[in-house]
């Protein structure tokens, strides 16, 4: 018996769908981020007691998490983000490749052959190539907004709900959440368009996108003018008296993952993130990206 714990974008969506349909079919199927994932994996252990053995999907890990994690009987972790483990565990089976999706590393693994393979690949590089995946991109994206208590279930819903349906039906039983979340991301667009900053920084054109809202960076894209080299959306949370960032990095060129690293984050070279829990000044932000770019 086996748990799965994936990211909680389109790629450990399918992700996970490729493990619990071609691999092992898991009791559960949790989600989590980077900055999260030794608190879900701790969860796991208190929730989900009896099961020994665990699939990390789509999601970087970190000294904390590995070591909580091994208390399980056996682990898999599978990544495509850049990261090197500190220590080596014998009961935790880690695989990272460069590959432009973990549903890529997944299927090179066990030799799956699927076509939401090359889906995967398509919408982690924000590439999507027909309406189907454009659509599924939204459904996964409007869920993670709109249901943030039932999140979980629905997504785990989703990815069962794959293993016996085509996309095109799963799209279809979903076409009204798809479509409000479409009218809601339009509202707030309009919105954020407004207060879109341009900063230069070395020559480099910067655009910064301050927000507070639940919208996705694929989304702040489409709005940012064609001529940025680097996008940076700060997502400010306020709970209480409790404030945190969460920054989502985009670039065309430049490297931008050892800035997302000096905050704490991590990702890729040309996408990256960090979620930040002191106190953040968007300065500190410009000026290591002046040292790191000159």
């Amino acid at each position: 018996m086996s748990l799965t714990i994936t990211h909680t974008d389109s790629d450990g969506v399918i992700t996970a769908y490729l493990i619990n349909k071609y691999v092992e079919r898991s009791k559960r199927i949790m989600f989590s981020n980077p900055s999260r994932i030794k608190d879900t994996i701790l969860r796991s252990l208190i929730e989900e007691w009896e099961i020994k053995r665990l699939y990390v999907l789509d999601i970087s890990g970190n000294e904390r998490a590995l070591r909580v994690a091994s208390i399980y009987d056996y682990v898999v972790w599978i990544d495509h983000h850049e990261w090197i483990p500190e220590n080596k565990y014998k009961n935790i089976e880690i695989t990272i490749e460069n590959e432009p999706s973990a549903a890529r590393v997944v299927s090179k693994k066990y030799g799956i052959e699927d076509p939401i393979v090359d889906f995967a690949d398509h919408l982690d590089q924000n590439s999507p190539q027909n309406d189907l995946e454009v659509d599924f991109r939204d459904l996964i994206s409007s869920i993670r907004n709109s249901y943030q208590r039932e999140r979980d279930h629905i997504l785990e819903k989703i990815v069962f709900d794959m293993m016996d349906n085509d996309l095109k039906t799963i799209i279809d039983l979903n076409k009204k959440n798809i479509e409000n979340f479409r009218i809601e991301m339009e509202r707030l667009k309009s919105r954020i368009r407004e207060n879109i900053k341009n900063i230069k920084v070395n020559d480099k054109n910067v655009y910064i996108v301050e927000t507070d809202k639940n919208i996705p960076v694929y989304k702040i894209q489409e709005i940012v003018p064609k001529d940025w080299d680097l996008i940076v959306v700060i997502y400010k949370r306020i709970r209480g008296s409790y404030t945190s960032w969460k920054i989502e990095f985009r670039s065309r060129e430049l490297d931008i993952l050892p800035v997302a690293k000096l905050f704490g984050g991590g990702g890729h070279k040309r996408a990256a993130g960090a979620s930040i829990i002191y106190n953040f000044e968007i300065d500190q932000l410009l000026r290591a990206i002046s040292i790191f770019y000159k």
